[in-house]
């Protein structure tokens, strides 16, 4: 039975064992003095020359066939030989060696289009700085080279080791004499030198008996240097591509291509033809840049974005190319329905802008009808015979939300004489909300040099609306849509003429005939209507203050008033042989070149007066064989 050195160890009192058992006579006297335990036993020691012997064979284990290490370590890259060089120092004696040069060399021509080493580096040095992306400094990892000073450095290293260029002597300042980097510090691009390299240089300047000779030789070597910098850095930004790095590539590359595949699967072909894959690769980085095979799994988890984004993208593609030419031709069917002769009577006095009848059934059947749907020459004529029946409703609600812009603050009234507009606080009227827009106060601006009252503030706005893309506008507000606000000045300006701003009405107003004088400029003795303008022109961002003229003065004002004829301001127009829509105002030189392009509009002008309405100012101008 074979008995294990554990048991061996077991020793009950008073047992004995020989010293062919194992254990030493002095380990038996302490067991027969019954202490009950058993010393550790000695140490062997080393014969003498036996480390020798030792390191003697490695060396000849690493001298042994010579020719064959070197053939094996000229195809290996240079990494790879810096890796075997650290394993033992016999390894490292023999690569580091001088007479090894030639298999660096052989090494480092496995690398395609790497420069030849330098001059001021060994070819070791030179493979650790290529390859080994260790710190010169502390060992950390550093990823940039500093190629004109041979250093790779971690951002703490390079603040502690380098100096700024601006901080060196004149010599190293003016002369081409010592290796310089360009590093961004911040947002700020700078250049840096090595202050061990300074310091070196300027230590061997001084002790240089010709200094002149000793500079010539640094700028020849700082030439050297760059030229051999500029060769590594071309090098690095387009040939260093690892053989890793390109698989990663094409591996990305195919689960891209399983991507695509899998959307055209599912019927989204044509929006891949026409945004591209790099549009789609944008919207979802992720799923793209991982080289992973694309699972049924992982696609099952990533197709509900998929689907979400390819939803929007088919509506932009469809709106793009299907839905915009049809508006595109709804443009010029509305056009040419506005400027057709007028029938004997009008069932509406206002019709929608061009980017508001899609908002009617029958527009919006024609344009959002599918792909396959043949359109004809005048697919919109149909819809146009129905337009005068469907405005009726759309005109109430355009009124009632126009009115609602109207706000008259609650306190004021006819007994005080001048109010400021800071004091003032929104009320709902009691009175019908339409019978608003006939008041005195209702006076709209549309974003022009004119105000407009209700029956042309419609024909003023969204004079620059297109219908370049179909947004729904619906659920914006009526001021957003159509850019209209009410002149917040005006209840004040029909209060302080002693009037009620609930009740009065513009020609309540010109029967008052009264006089304010503004306090804001004093001098100024204007009636209510130059009073409004004189608010929105000069007082829009302000709160004026009005303080009526007694009427007693007014026949003396009135005398005292030159009879000049003013000329009307900056005005837009509206041409009356055309129906009434909204924005169809237009500037004086527009308006010509309307009555120009309209064939029977020419005609009608020939033979007898063309109406033009003066929007804002309630003048009906006409132009007839006489111009």
């Amino acid at each position: 039975m074979v008995q294990t050195r554990a048991a061996a160890k077991r020793l009950e009192p008073g047992d004995v064992q020989s010293n062919d058992g194992g254990m030493p006579h002095d380990t038996t006297r302490a067991v027969e003095r019954g202490t009950g335990r058993v010393p550790s036993p000695a140490k062997k020691r080393r014969r003498d020359g036996a480390d020798s012997e030792s390191s003697k064979k490695t060396g000849q284990q690493c001298q042994l066939n010579l020719d064959v290490l070197f053939l094996l370590a000229a195809y290996v890259h240079p990494l790879d030989l810096l890796n075997l060089a650290r394993t033992c120092k016999s390894l490292r004696e023999l690569l580091m060696d001088k007479s090894s040069t030639f298999v660096w060399r052989a090494a480092r021509r496995q690398v395609k289009g790497l420069p030849d080493c330098p001059v001021d580096l060994t070819e070791p040095e030179y493979a650790n700085l290529l390859f080994y992306a260790r710190c010169h400094g502390c060992g950390k990892y550093a990823k940039k080279i500093l190629w004109k000073m041979r250093r790779r450095y971690c951002p703490a290293c390079r603040d502690e080791r380098l100096c700024h260029f601006s901080s060196c002597p004149e010599v190293i300042r003016l002369r081409n004499v010592l290796a310089a980097e360009q590093l961004t510090k911040g947002h700020e691009v700078t250049v840096w030198v090595e202050k061990e390299q300074a310091d070196s240089f300027i230590r061997e300047y001084n002790c240089s008996s010709d200094k002149e000779r000793f500079l010539r030789d640094k700028q020849n070597q700082y030439d050297a240097i760059h030229q051999h910098a500029r060769a590594c850095i071309y090098w690095q930004r387009f040939q260093v591509l690892p053989e890793h790095r390109r698989d990663v590539e094409k591996r990305r590359g195919a689960r891209a291509q399983s991507i695509i595949e899998r959307l055209k699967q599912h019927g989204y072909e044509p929006e891949i033809a026409y945004f591209g894959v790099y549009t789609f690769q944008q919207c979802h980085k992720p799923f793209f840049k991982t080289a992973k095979p694309l699972t049924d799994k992982e696609w099952a988890r990533m197709w509900p974005e998929w689907l979400e984004t390819m939803t929007k993208f088919r509506s932009q593609r469809l709106d793009k190319t299907i839905h915009q030419p049809r508006r595109n031709v709804l443009v010029s069917e509305y056009v040419t329905y506005l400027a057709s002769p007028l029938p004997d009577s009008l069932a509406f006095d206002l019709l929608p802008h061009v980017t508001h009848l899609n908002h009617f059934p029958p527009f919006r059947d024609v344009i959002y009808a599918s792909a396959e749907t043949q359109m004809g020459v005048k697919p919109f004529e149909s819809a146009f015979a129905k337009l005068p029946a469907l405005v009726a409703e759309w005109r109430k609600q355009l009124d009632v939300e126009l009115a609602e812009l109207v706000t008259i603050p609650s306190h004021l009234s006819s007994s005080d004489q001048a109010v400021s507009l800071s004091s003032a606080t929104p009320m709902e009227s009691s009175q019908k909300a339409t019978d608003k827009l006939h008041l005195a106060c209702a006076v709209f601006d549309t974003g022009s040099s004119v105000l407009f009252t209700h029956s042309d503030v419609f024909s003023s706005s969204m004079r620059h609306r297109t219908m370049d893309h179909g947004e729904d506008d619906s659920q914006m507000s009526f001021r957003s849509r159509f850019g209209i606000k009410a002149l917040e000045q005006a209840p004040y300006i029909v209060h302080a003429c002693g009037m009620d701003p609930n009740v009065a009405t513009a020609e309540d107003m010109d029967r008052r005939n009264a006089r304010l004088k503004c306090l804001a400029c004093k001098n100024l003795c204007i009636t209510w209507r130059d009073a409004l303008y004189h608010a929105f022109h000069s007082h829009q961002y302000t709160s004026p203050r009005w303080q009526i003229i007694s009427d007693e003065y007014i026949d003396e004002i009135e005398a005292a008033e030159l009879p000049v004829k003013k000329e009307l301001p900056v005005v837009w127009m509206r041409c009356l042989l055309c129906l009434p829509s909204v924005g169809d105002a237009k500037l004086k030189l527009d308006i010509t070149s309307h009555l120009v392009s309209q064939s029977w509009h020419g005609k009608r002008c020939r033979y007898t007066r063309c109406a033009l309405h003066v929007c804002g100012h309630g003048q009906t101008l006409y132009c007839g064989r006489d111009g």
